[in-house]
């Protein structure tokens, strides 16, 4: 199985958007990998820059897979690899990889996570999602943690986020993922951010220029996750190296992607669209584990994605 394979995305027409002194107009953001972009700029200054590349994510997203295919091996999307100043601004990771390991003494390296991602559609809009999000027992939306998944809210966040009061919920979680391959103990960070994706393009204003959006909002909810620590299995002889993630959940509200002949990756024939109503959903993950990117851990990280989606599908339904 080849370990890569990048999502190429629409890049900028113009040339220069990272010069944040520019007098002139700003570009619109480049990128190979929109999926990785959103990771990275989840913290972006200007909103802009990142609704543009949801946008542009969303409609390839229409583009290259069905997410509306019933088995979550038709639903996968593959990403390209992190690198050390990706996740710069997230922690110092630790030097080398721990003793008693494969790797002990070498440094740990983001290029080395398997990155896999996820497609599914909801039948629910974004904003019933945030339910779930501000549980402090995760346990009911987490099947890989059925015992244990504690969430802790920083800065009164859950309760301005709903609402909308607010544009970040910020969470730090403990719990213990348990399932045929390991049973592991550890903190994970994740943040939420709404994202308005019918700002304007970024591309045309200047660095003074505040970017907003006097007309019809159309929200999407974007979210990023990490391992702060390196966590090592109940058995001593398993391992999450690294872990990182980055979801979205896309309005399927007829405001974004809307086919006009446009044809699909590899002659596909579905016709999924964000006129389907609910949400489009992706799950990114980037993770390096002791037992490396064998078949059943490839096996195991899909069907545990496509999972929690339909955990979460279900406990919308229920509430």
């Amino acid at each position: 199985m080849q370990r890569t394979l990048p999502l190429i995305l629409t890049a900028c027409v113009l040339a220069g958007c990272t010069i944040e002194d520019a007098a002139g107009p700003l570009a619109n953001p480049e990128f190979s990998d929109a999926a990785k972009f959103a990771f990275v700029e989840f913290d972006a200054e200007r909103e802009a820059d990142l609704a543009f590349v949801m946008r542009e994510f969303e409609t390839q997203i229409y583009l290259a897979i069905d997410p509306e295919a019933e088995a979550s091996t038709d639903r996968v999307m593959q990403l390209s690899d992190l690198t050390a100043a990706d996740i710069g601004d997230l922690g110092t990771l630790p030097d080398v990889y721990p003793e008693g390991f494969d790797l002990e003494g070498q440094p740990v390296d983001p290029a080395r996570t398997f990155p896999m991602a996820v497609v599914r559609t909801s039948a629910h809009l974004p904003e019933d999602h945030v339910g779930y999000m501000v549980l402090e027992d995760q346990v009911p939306v987490e099947p890989s943690s059925p015992d244990h998944y504690d969430r802790t809210f920083l800065d009164g966040t859950e309760v301005c986020f709903p609402a909308q009061d607010c544009d970040r919920l910020l969470t730090e979680n403990y719990l213990t993922k348990d399932n045929a391959l390991l049973t592991i103990t550890y903190d994970l960070i994740k943040q939420y951010r709404w994202v308005d994706l019918n700002l304007p393009d970024p591309g045309g204003f200047t660095v003074d220029d505040v970017i907003v959006n006097d007309g019809p909002k159309r929200w999407a909810i974007i979210a990023r996750s990490w391992d702060p620590n390196v966590a090592i299995g109940d058995n001593g002889s398993t391992a999450i190296f690294q872990s990182y993630s980055v979801e979205v959940w896309f309005p399927r509200d007829g405001g974004g992607f809307v086919r006009d002949g446009e044809a699909n990756a590899d002659g596909g024939e579905w016709t999924a669209d964000s006129t389907g109503g609910g949400a489009l959903r992706l799950l990114a993950l980037w993770s390096d584990t002791s037992f490396g990117d064998s078949a059943i851990v490839i096996n195991a990280t899909r069907n545990g994605i496509d999972d929690i989606f339909t955990v979460q599908e279900e406990w919308i339904d229920a509430n």
